[in-house]
């Protein structure tokens, strides 16, 4: 049945990693996340690490342009 509806072609797993960090990016926080993905807050953390890397470095030169600007 799943090779008639070509469920063989998607990975079920990277769904939810990619669910955790659109959520995360939109900017629902940890709780949300862990609902939706029903993770435990460890692996929303775990799922979230790269992303929220990025997330943090946007922020960090955000600053660094808008005290550029004040100067």
């Amino acid at each position: 049945m799943r090779e008639q509806i070509g469920a063989l072609k998607f990975d079920i797993h990277s769904w939810r990693y990619n669910a955790a960090c659109e959520l995360l990016e939109a900017g629902c926080d940890d709780d949300l996340i862990a609902a939706v993905t029903g993770q435990s807050p460890a692996m929303v953390l775990h799922y979230t690490k790269k992303v929220r890397q990025k997330i943090r470095a946007r922020q960090a030169q955000q600053k660094r342009t808008e005290q550029k600007q004040n100067v």
